[in-house]
């Protein structure tokens, strides 16, 4: 009887290793696949960086266009009947120029929203990961 005890035990000690190198085998599995996530996330956070860096110079380079422009308009033509120099000329070629700086701008703040919302995504799902892994931790030191 003693026997069969012990053989009971090894088998159920057995089952019990092998359950819990599954476990071990899916968290490993869930830690890697939250390392990828964390590296995706902190590579859309260096790309927003970039692209704010972007918006700044586009910022800047518009203003000093701008500048340029409001500094040329102050100064008084030399040819009046240029065709740079005229008034119509001169409005169009801003128009044109602001709206395709415009385009390129509402296409940056498009991009940003966008990641921005998928950063808010990855971070949601590194919390849940987080709190899994935390559960997991507490049920592995209950026992349970």
């Amino acid at each position: 009887i003693l026997r069969t005890s012990l053989e009971t035990q090894k088998l159920d000690l057995m089952a019990e290793v092998s359950d819990l190198k599954i476990k071990l085998v899916g968290m490993e599995k869930e830690q890697s696949e939250y390392e990828e996530k964390q590296n995706k996330a902190e590579s859309v956070v260096n790309l927003i960086s970039e692209l704010q860096e972007q918006m700044c110079r586009l910022q800047l380079e518009i203003n000093s266009r701008i500048q340029e422009r409001k500094s040329q308009d102050r100064k008084p033509d030399l040819t009046p009947n240029g065709p740079q120099s005229s008034p119509r000329s001169v409005v169009e070629t801003l128009s044109q120029k602001n709206c395709s700086q415009c385009d390129v701008r509402e296409g940056l703040l498009q991009e940003l929203r966008h990641l921005k919302i998928k950063v808010e995504e990855l971070e949601n799902e590194r919390n849940q990961y987080e709190w899994k892994l935390k559960a997991t931790k507490v049920s592995r030191i209950l026992g349970i």
